[in-house]
């Protein structure tokens, strides 16, 4: 009652005296991709007032500004599977509770890493500004979701609110709340996350800019994993009935703790002139941009925290440092970055001779980070780091035009910490006519050069710590992807094929304590470190999705097959899998209907394990590792979606059993349970 109570309170704080509408959310936050209907209107019976609904929405490149338009729907299909930890699809590793560290087993999905290495495993939750979705829209519009399951000891809770409204056609203004609370079904494992954003915009013909402040607040309980794996591999050689909850935890008592706050601005002025356009009963000015000048800020401060009140825990092999006088372990990093960039841009299609545009910049990055130290005479202090850089890039862009599309971009350090670091990148989209069908070959690649990052080369904290500047080479990694789209057929197939050099990673290492009795497993002590493979390691990826319709039956299939030239070092699946089976209908002529099950799984391997002291995923280690996946996951579901709202019924691990049922290792997919979300449309 007191958590309805809270959410009803923020509701009527977001209301406003018009009347207001909702669109899908942002994918930037979730799984799910945030996508504009139709230019439509809605009539009010009582005052017969004509309310637009049209709304556009659009990212922008983090360096130049460009802007990248985004189609805005319902996403009505797979709204079931938003909230998932492991993804619309199931391509995620994760410990299994809602908004924990996350990692893709389809390698080709993951990011590179971030200077805050602590961020790499929170994509669910935590988004870069080029990622955010800008809007202008014609009248006020709000989202509300909500997604629950379990109890108020078990399962999650998901709200979030999406504000957005218009001030005259250009200027645009709004708000994003997310709200994450995740208890867990296994005990020691829960999270509490919060979003607070706000953003503004605006798109004049000769001056426009982009503004975004982001706070987060995280804190995530850690568990170190099951105690004993036999709880789920072989529960019925446990002597009495228990829950999950019951389940003993390698951890408690222990969070790690993150502080986020990120501002970017944008802006840009536009040189160019005007020209008449349509016809002679048609005829208006255009503004048309032949060069661009323009300017990104962006400042971002990180905090980790990592506390525990059990600071003499077997579960780690190491201890580098005293604890506080209340004996607890507080150990605190913090990460900030100002970017500053300045370019030019001659614009994309001023003339006919101005097939492409083309951007050059220069980039000045100065980044600071402090880390827990010690004197010669054990007292504890907090050192700072220092690190800049000074970069230049370009771009040449093709977006106009119905048939060949690219983007092709570079960006090298050329001072500082980050001299010699080099990044070429390029998408290229042909769409032409292949028996009847519209087909569309795209390629990607890249090729970078890059040092390591701060936290990779050192850091410090109670239970983990390394100094290992200079000792790492640069990582090389040159990849190329190509991609056939049929829209027909429905059919999608990517192949792709990537080399890495001087590949750095994190590895755990495990120190056998005491072997198992009769009344409890080896138990074992954790440390870890990162680590540089000299050599190469090959990766091939192909990906094959494939939609079938039979009247009312569909069933959409997603498989990945991969292979990894040295899976001690670089660890895959050979064969990923997704299929979902429903039936598509409507009732009463008014309910979008969507009645089916899907099936998520992967092939066993030697996945990576968890290690709480860095919030990273680590290889195991060889010694004493273990498999996990060759486990199916079954799951039932009703999708509905009814004018502004959209809700769904989820039955989730519908056929749980014995087995190897493991999202990482020793950390358990959650049990059988239901799960109901809701997401509602309000708009003028």
């Amino acid at each position: 009652m007191k958590r309805l109570l809270q959410i009803a309170i923020l509701l009527a704080c977001c209301s406003t005296s018009q009347a207001q509408r909702i669109i899908g959310e942002l994918e930037t936050n979730t799984d799910q991709d945030m996508i504009m209907g139709p230019d439509t209107t809605k009539q009010d019976k009582n005052n017969k007032k004509i309310v637009p609904v049209d709304v556009k929405a659009w990212t922008i490149d983090e360096n130049t500004g460009a802007r990248t338009e985004v189609d805005v729907d319902t996403l009505h299909h797979l709204y079931e599977n938003n909230d998932l930890p492991e993804g619309l699809e199931g391509h995620y590793n994760t410990l299994g509770n809602l908004g924990s560290p996350r990692e893709s087993r389809i390698f080709f999905e993951r990011d590179i890493s971030k200077d805050f290495i602590f961020l790499n495993t929170y994509d669910m939750f935590y988004s870069e500004p080029g990622d955010f979705h800008f809007l202008n829209t014609k009248s006020p519009i709000t989202n509300v979701s909500y997604n629950w399951c379990g109890t108020r000891n078990t399962g999650d809770d998901h709200f979030k609110v999406l504000f957005s409204r218009n001030a005259g056609k250009l200027f645009n203004f709004g708000f994003l709340f997310d709200y994450l609370y995740g208890p867990s079904y296994y005990d020691n494992l829960s999270t509490a996350f919060m979003n607070g954003t706000i953003f503004s915009s605006y798109t004049g013909d000769r001056y426009n800019y982009h503004l975004i402040y982001r706070h987060n607040h995280m804190k995530q309980a850690e568990s170190g994993g099951i105690y004993d794996d036999l709880y789920i591999t072989n529960p019925e050689g446990i002597a009495n009935n228990f829950s999950t909850n019951d389940i003993a935890t390698n951890l408690d008592q222990t969070w790690n703790r993150q502080e986020h706050d990120v501002a970017f601005f944008n802006h840009k002025y536009n040189i160019g002139f005007t020209r008449e356009e349509g016809d002679s009963t048609n005829l208006h000015e255009v503004f048309v941009p032949v060069t661009s000048i323009f300017h990104t800020f962006k400042l971002t401060r990180f905090e980790r925290k990592y506390t525990s009140n059990i600071p003499q825990s077997t579960y780690y092999t190491n201890n580098y440092l005293e604890t506080n006088d209340d004996n607890i372990i507080k150990d605190r990093t913090t990460d900030l970055i100002m970017r500053n960039t300045v370019g030019i841009s001659l614009c994309e299609g001023f003339n006919k001779y101005a097939a492409a545009g083309i951007d050059a910049y220069v980039a000045f990055e100065s980044r600071r980070y402090t880390l827990p130290d010690t004197l010669a005479e054990g007292t504890r202090f907090e050192h700072d780091y220092k690190e800049n850089g000074i970069f230049v890039g370009g771009q040449l862009v093709r977006t106009q035009g119905h048939h060949i599309h690219y983007n092709a971009g570079i960006e090298a350090g050329v001072a500082g910490d980050d001299a010699g670091d080099l990044n070429i990148n390029g998408h290229g989209e042909f769409n032409f006519k292949l028996l009847k069908d519209t087909a569309q070959f795209a390629v990607d690649a890249f090729m970078l050069r890059n040092g390591p990052v701060f936290y990779q080369e050192r850091f410090h904290n109670t239970v983990a710590w390394w100094d290992k500047k200079d000792q790492f080479d640069s990582e090389l990694r040159t990849r190329i992807q190509g991609t056939i789209t049929l829209e027909r057929t429905r059919t999608k197939l990517t192949f792709g094929v990537e080399n890495i050099t001087n590949y750095i990673y994190f590895q755990n290492y495990q120190t056998l304590i005491s072997e198992a009795t009769a009344s409890s497993p080896d138990v074992y002590s954790y440390a870890v470190a990162p680590e540089q493979h000299s050599g190469s390691i090959q990766i091939i990826s192909a990906n094959l999705r494939q939609d079938f319709k039979f009247g009312p039956l569909h069933l959409d299939t997603d498989v990945t097959y991969q292979g990894s030239s040295n899976k001690d070092v670089l660890p895959l699946p050979t064969v990923s899998l997704f299929a979902n089976l429903y039936l598509k209908f409507k009732i009463a002529k008014v309910l979008d209907t969507e009645f089916g099950g899907w099936l998520n799984y992967f092939t066993s391997y030697y996945a990576s394990d968890y290690a709480p002291a860095i919030n990273q995923f680590a290889n195991q280690d060889k010694t004493y590792r273990m498999k996990i996946g060759n486990y199916p996951i079954l799951t039932a579901y009703v999708n509905f979606h009814l004018k502004r709202t959209r809700f769904y019924l989820m039955y989730y691990h519908a056929n749980q059993s014995d087995g190897n049922y493991f999202w990482a290792p020793h950390y358990p997919i959650a049990p059988s349970h239901v799960k109901f979300g809701l997401s509602w449309n309000f708009y003028d």
